[in-house]
Order: C-alpha cells, then sequence, then structure tokens
C-alpha cells in the first residue's frame, strides 16, 4: 500500500503534458445543434455539457488513448477511441436517434469499454430513467424484466438475482468494481446496497466473471453510481417514492459537487419504511413489512494524470419474517411470550396487519458497512487501476420472544477485497489488460444458536484479458487462475442436540473442520462479426469455475430465516461449467431485434433436496416445531434455453414504441435416476413480456419528456420442477397488465422544477404465485386449502424527483 500510494503521488510526473478537447454535437439528420450532451471520458471520470449552440470544451485531458463517448436522451450513445496529443483536438459528434440500446458503452468485464452490440459477451444494461419508469419494491426487483433474469423472492423485500436459472453465489454482484459480498447463499437474503443510489446497471449472462474471480457461473450483476458532476457545478436532487399497496416510502436526498480545480463529493441519505402487503388470497401478509436507512459519500479528485476517490457507506435495515403460519379462519399468527419459559402462537388482530411495527420475536436486523478506494491514472502507455475495499457485515435473525434483544443467528462478515489492473495503450487495434484480485474474508458467531461454524477464506487470482477490433470484426478472449484457501472452525453438540464451536462436555463433534485450499483455471473466447450494415453475428464460449460455500460444507442446524433444518457435506466438490453461446443482432433505424441461444453444463452442481424418513415423511428434527430437514448434494447438470428481444421505433412516428421480450430456460439433472429429480430447482418459467410506449418531447411551456405505457407479462405454467420429496410443486401460468406515465415539469426558461413518474403493476390484482417466490411453501391456508403465501396485489407507485442547483 505504500509503494501504491507513493506511485500515484509521482503520477503527475509520469504522465504527458495537458491537451484540450473541444467540438460540437448535433442532430444527425437535421443538422440541429444538440443543448445538454453528455460528453465524457469514462476512463477518467471525466466530462461536460454541451451548450445552447451545442459546443463543449474539456480541459486537463492527458495526452494518449482515450474512450470519448456522447450521451443524450432518445439518441444512440457514440463512443470513439481517440489517441490524442498536445494542444487542442476537435471531436465532433452526431447522433442518430434510439431504437435500442445496442449503441449503450459498458465497461463490466472488458479492456477499455465496448458497446453492447461489439460485445462478443451476452450484456444487457438498464439505467435510471428505466428504473424511473418502473415500479420497484427493492435493488433487485428494478431489472427482472430484463430478457434472462429473474429472482428469488421471500416477500417485497428479499430478493437474489437470477441470470439464466442461476443465482445465488453463482452470480457475481460488483458494486462500482468491489464485490458485494453480504452473505449472498442465503436464500431470503438481499444485496445489502441503497437502491436509491445505482445509477446504472450492467449485466453479463454466462461465466463472464473473467476480470472478476471466480463463483460467476451464471453471470455478474454491475451495481455503478452516477458520475462526478461537471467541473464547477453544485447540485442537489430529492427523491420520494410512495407504493399503494403496502404502503411504502422512499425518501432520497443527495448533494453533489465538483470545483474546477478537480475536487469532487457527493453524499446521500436514503430512507425506507414499509408495511404488510396485501393480495386478494391472503388480504395483509403479516410479517412482511420493514425500514430501511442508508447513508453513503464519495470525495476524491480528478486530474489530469486520472481520478482517485475514496467512498464510505453504511446500509441497514430491519425486515420482518414471513412464516405464513395460520389458525383455522385463515387468520395469520404471532408469537407471544405466555410465561417467562414458554411461547404460544396467537392470531394477529387487524391494528397487527396494518402496523408498520417490526416484530421483535421474528426479524432480521441487517447492516453493512462498506469504504473502498479507487484510483484510476495514465501510467506509461496505459492505464492503471487500483481499487482496495474493506466491508463488515452484521447479520441478526431474531426467532423466539423468551430471548429479547438476543438474535438466535449473528453472522459477523469481514472482507477486504482489492483489485489491480494494467489497460496497456490500443495498438493496432489490440487492447491487452491483465491485473490480479482477491478477497479475504471471516465469519464469525456470535448469536445464541450456530448454523455453521465460524470460518477464514482468502481467494487470489491471476487474469490476461485481450481484445482485437477491425472494421468488421470484435475478437476478445482471456485466461484467469484462481485460488481459494478456506478454514472452517469444529462444530459441536450436547446430549440435547444444541451446536457450538467450543468444546462440550459429554457432547460429541457434528462437523470435524475443515482445511483445503480449492483451484481452477477459467477462460473466455468470444468474437463478434458485422455481416453487413445490419446484421451482425456473436459466439462465445466460457469456463466457469465455484468452490462450495461454508453453508454447503458445515451447516447442520435450524435456520431461523428459512425455517430449515440444513444439512451440509464436507465431501463437495468444486463446481466447474461450460458455456457456450449464439447470438444475433439487427439494426435498422426502425427496427432493432436481438436473439440469442446458450447452452450451460454444469459438474458436481450443488443443490439442498429435502430429507425424508424411512417411512417417507418428512423429517422433522423437533416434534414440536414443524421444520422441515434439506441436505445439500451433488449431480451434473445443463441448463440451456435462449432470449429474443424486438424494438419497434418508426422513423416517421418516433413517438410510437414496440419492446417485446421471450425468455426460456430448461434444466435436467444428468445424474438423474427418476422423473421427480431430473429438473434443477428454482427455474424460472418461459416468459414474454410486450410494451407499448408513446412518447412527446414537449407539449406547451410546462411539458417535457412525456410517456404513457402499457405493458403485458405473461408467465407460463412451470411443470417442469423439482418434485422429489415434495421440494417443489409446479406453478400455474398467471398474466399482469401494468400501466405506466410520466412527465417532467419546466418553468417557462426551460428549468426542470420535478419529474413525475407513475406506475400501476398488476392493473387487474391478479392472485398469482412466481414459481421462484418462497413464499410459496410456507404453511396452508385451512380456511380456503390454499398453500403458501402469494405475491403483491395491485400497486400504485408514485415517484417525484425534484432537481435542486445547477
Amino acid at each position: 500500500m505504500p509503494l501504491l500510494f507513493l506511485i500515484f503521488m509521482l503520477l503527475p510526473g509520469l504522465v504527458a503534458a495537458q491537451t484540450v478537447i473541444s467540438g460540437t454535437a448535433i442532430d444527425k439528420s437535421s443538422q440541429e445543434p444538440l443543448i445538454g450532451v453528455t460528453i465524457y471520458f469514462p476512463g477518467l471520470k471525466k466530462g461536460t455539457l454541451t451548450d445552447n449552440t451545442g459546443h463543449y470544451r474539456i480541459t486537463d485531458i492527458p495526452a494518449g488513448v482515450h474512450k470519448i463517448e456522447a450521451r443524450f436522451l432518445s439518441y444512440k450513445t457514440q463512443t470513439q477511441t481517440i489517441r490524442i496529443a498536445t494542444g487542442e483536438t476537435t471531436i465532433n459528434f452526431s447522433l442518430d436517434p434510439d431504437v435500442s440500446q445496442l449503441q449503450e458503452v459498458v465497461v463490466t468485464g472488458l479492456t477499455t469499454g465496448s458497446t453492447v452490440k461489439d460485445s462478443p459477451i451476452p450484456i444487457m444494461t438498464y439505467n435510471k430513467i428505466q428504473w424511473l419508469q418502473t415500479s420497484s419494491t427493492n435493488l433487485v426487483d428494478a431489472v427482472v424484466k430484463l430478457p434472462g433474469m429473474s429472482q428469488i423472492t421471500t416477500g417485497v423485500g428479499l430478493s437474489k438475482p437470477v441470470i439464466r436459472g442461476l443465482g445465488f453465489n453463482r452470480v457475481i454482484t460488483v458494486h462500482d468494481g468491489v464485490r458485494q459480498e453480504d452473505n449472498q447463499w442465503g436464500e431470503e437474503h438481499a444485496l445489502q446496497v441503497d437502491e436509491y443510489s445505482i445509477d446504472r446497471y450492467e449485466i453479463i449472462k454466462g461465466a463472464g466473471s473473467l476480470l472478476y474471480g471466480s463463483d460467476g457461473l451464471g453471470g455478474v450483476m454491475s451495481l455503478i453510481s452516477a458520475r462526478p458532476p461537471e467541473a464547477g457545478v453544485i447540485r442537489g436532487q430529492i427523491l420520494t417514492n410512495y407504493q399503494s399497496n403496502n404502503g411504502m416510502i422512499g425518501l432520497s436526498g443527495v448533494v453533489e459537487g465538483s470545483s474546477r480545480k478537480g475536487l469532487f463529493g457527493r453524499v446521500r441519505v436514503s430512507t425506507k419504511s414499509a408495511g404488510n402487503y396485501r393480495n386478494q388470497y391472503d388480504g395483509r401478509v403479516y410479517g412482511s413489512a420493514y425500514r430501511e436507512f442508508d447513508i453513503n459519500g464519495t470525495i476524491g479528485i480528478n486530474r489530469k494524470w486520472g481520478y482517485s476517490q475514496l467512498y464510505v457507506s453504511n446500509w441497514h435495515q430491519d425486515i420482518n419474517i414471513v412464516t405464513g403460519e395460520r389458525d383455522p379462519t385463515g387468520r395469520f399468527t404471532k408469537l407471544v411470550r405466555v410465561a417467562a419459559d414458554s411461547e404460544a402462537l396467537v392470531p394477529t388482530t387487524d391494528a397487527d396487519l396494518r402496523s408498520r411495527m417490526i416484530d421483535p420475536s421474528n426479524y432480521q436486523n441487517l447492516n453493512n458497512f462498506k469504504t473502498s478506494w479507487n484510483t484510476f491514472a495514465k501510467l506509461g502507455g496505459g492505464n492503471l487501476s487500483a481499487i482496495v475495499s474493506y466491508s463488515q457485515n452484521r447479520r441478526q435473525e431474531f426467532a423466539s420472544t423468551l430471548t429479547p434483544g438476543q438474535p438466535a443467528l449473528y453472522f459477523y462478515l469481514q472482507n477486504v477485497f482489492y483489485d489491480l489492473k494494467y489497460y496497456f495503450g490500443g495498438k493496432n487495434g489490440w487492447d491487452f489488460t491483465i491485473g490480479a484480485n482477491g478477497l479475504w474474508q471471516k465469519n464469525q458467531n456470535q448469536g445464541l444458536q450456530v448454523l455453521y461454524p465460524g470460518y477464514r477464506s482468502l481467494d487470489n487470482g491471476l487474469f490476461l484479458f485481450a481484445q482485437k477490433k477491425t472494421d468488421r470484426m470484435t475478437i476478445n478472449g482471456g485466461v484467469r487462475m484462481d485460488i481459494r484457501k478456506m478454514e472452517i472452525n469444529q462444530l459441536y453438540a450436547d446430549s440435547e442436540g444444541v451446536f457450538s464451536e467450543k468444546p462440550i462436555a459429554g457432547g460429541q463433534i457434528r462437523f470435524q473442520g475443515l482445511n483445503k485450499t480449492y483451484s481452477n483455471p477459467t477462460a473466455s473466447l468470444g468474437a463478434t462479426y458485422n455481416l453487413s450494415s445490419r446484421w451482425i453475428i456473436k459466439a462465445n464460449i466460457g469456463r466457469g469455475f465455484r468452490a462450495p460455500s461454508t453453508p454447503e460444507l458445515s451447516a447442520n442446524g435450524e435456520h431461523a430465516g428459512t425455517f430449515r433444518y440444513e444439512i451440509g457435506s464436507p465431501n463437495l466438490k468444486s463446481e466447474t461449467s461450460f458455456q457456450t453461446d449464439l447470438g444475433i443482432n439487427y439494426e435498422s433505424q426502425d427496427v432493432s431485434i436481438t436473439a440469442s441461444l446458450f447452452q450451460n453444463r454444469i459438474n458436481n452442481y450443488t443443490y439442498s433436496e429435502k430429507v425424508l424418513d424411512r417411512f417417507g415423511r418428512d423429517s422433522i428434527v423437533d416434534p414440536a416445531r414443524p421444520i422441515l430437514t434439506y441436505r445439500y448434494t451433488q449431480g451434473d447438470a445443463v441448463l440451456y434455453g435462449g432470449e429474443a428481444q424486438l424494438t419497434v421505433n418508426p422513423h416517421t412516428v418516433r413517438w410510437f414504441h414496440f419492446t417485446g421480450s421471450y425468455s426460456l430456460v430448461r434444466s435436467r439433472n444428468l445424474s438423474s435416476t427418476t422423473d421427480s429429480t431430473r429438473y434443477l430447482p428454482f427455474l424460472p418459467p418461459p416468459r414474454v413480456i410486450a410494451q407499448v410506449k408513446l412518447t412527446k418531447a414537449e407539449a406547451g411551456n410546462h411539458w417535457r419528456n412525456m410517456y404513457a405505457s402499457v405493458e403485458l407479462e405473461h408467465n407460463w405454467r412451470q411443470n417442469q420442477a423439482l418434485l422429489a420429496y415434495g421440494t417443489e410443486t409446479q406453478t400455474p401460468a398467471y398474466t399482469l397488465i401494468n400501466l405506466g406515465a410520466g412527465s417532467d415539469i419546466i418553468n417557462t426558461n426551460g428549468r426542470t422544477l420535478f419529474s413525475l413518474y407513475v406506475t400501476l403493476q398488476n392493473l387487474f390484482d391478479v392472485a398469482y404465485q412466481s414459481h421462484q417466490n418462497r413464499l410459496k411453501y410456507f404453511g396452508i391456508n385451512e380456511a380456503t386449502g390454499r398453500h403458501g403465501v402469494f405475491n403483491m396485489g395491485r400497486n400504485v407507485s408514485v415517484k417525484l424527483v425534484v432537481p435542486i442547483g445547477g
């Protein structure tokens, strides 16, 4: 670390002299100047806006090779790789109206940035405007309508991303270049990042995690914060969100600024409060209330040699746990203390159901503190990137009224992450990146119970990535080697089955402990070829690797959050995958089509299945409490399917937009010998989404960027479920209709006063259960005979955004 610090302090003397970039941005068809186009250098985190004549000017740019991009709402993002010397350079942009997102510039998993169109690796993007124009109840809920995406949910506050049927820690989440580690192995564990702070999502499908480490068999979800403001600008924003179904109130405020000398900073404070959601069949679902409070900030410096910034955040959530338990009349029940040493279930009151109260006997208290240092600098003929991060994750799960204030489970997880990359300057169409990254983890048990023993792990990986571009072809690929060293503590049990990490007199060892090293190479190779100016074909192959997680190896206890008794297996092997992708893109001025097929073969696929006793009944550890037993097991598997998306935006009627998408994922357990075990768990059903949107750039003197939309989402019946031992059940089909509308409200000077976005989800209040909804298996309503808890019913979301300052 001292050596790195010294290098960055000396950088001004190592880089080339200053240059100035200027030019114009115009509409390609009308040749009219475009006002407010963002001209930006992604690598330098530096940019500006075009003025009222369409001109821009950026100073303090180091000489060398750079990516420069021009972004403007409703226009295709344009990117160029330029080599500039000292003095002033003119770069002009002529922008086309946007039909699709194929021109979106992405940086996740690539060397120096590319576009969705050029990338052989399947990548999707999702921006803040799209998020504002939809309704979401959490960070992951925002992107699940993208082709190939879905989510595993536990109520409306807990969601886990699933990419092409793979989730949990098979999907790597990256937040501003830092791996997000917050015990994501759990089915009821959500990502602990402020939803309101995210400006952009980039999602890699498949084993495209070459630059971020092992585990990403399903892919990578990269969360990207907003860029620093232009030099000399100080501004703020207030964002409010109300949702009618559960009375959710969200509020987020941000203040940011950048001086002309390159100093910049940002502070954001966000909060959410939600009551119990409701639907036609269950009424209000007790235990689905939650509250959240987040604060994060960035301070940094942007100079001609590059930039350096420090980020600090603290995310906190208190969230109830839905149990699904009801009395014979169908009313939800709650746990209450009836004596000093006993508790019982009693019916909830109407006040309980309407309340936002967090039930102290059955909830999770979650806190994630993170700080990271991120530096990017011109060095020699290339660019050097360095990231170091430390985080503390505290997960407390409360499950009894007899021990108030004392968590049944308390995981204290510490992470140290580092990432070093050097991007060689592009030459003759070639880009090279070499790098190393790693993750140190330590998890301790501090609760009354132990689900799995504490552990320490250390990951390290080295990689090489290369990309070659010609006029018609892009080829990229790389190789990586990862080593993970794991040390897991021993686990003991007393005569009553209570677990401890310390030896117990008269007890026995339930887990012998583990000290093991896992290692494996990964690789990726792909190509994009322009058949013509409109048609592009793509192909990519990738090999992935995931070591077994600590719960999978060592779990042997009741998990309060999932209402399961979980049993691990210390003999599990690493998962390895081989994925192939084949895609095709078509783009004209009116129509865009993307389609892809994939197959992902996974050896030693790890999953949990229900355990039955010798009489074929559910295995229950404690007869007084109906806690079912599940065991981790392995088998070879294959997932296959495809996605397609059609976008129509005729150039003669630019106000009309049609988007339709289709997603399909199928699976086979290749080690299965029976029909009931032939499919993998948590697979989404086939899905089609169609949306018609009408837009108008301006109306009168006070309306701008108006839109209205109607959307249909149909999910087919999922009859390919893991039926063995009652692990899963088939799920009926359902169709939802959603509406949306919004506009910017401006004053007579053209300044935005506020922006309003209204969404109506599930217009006809359909009662349904998503196949990936875990509440589907929580209890039986004896009054109706229906199994489990249903998803949220009709919901109106209103978002109001008020800009402040420049």
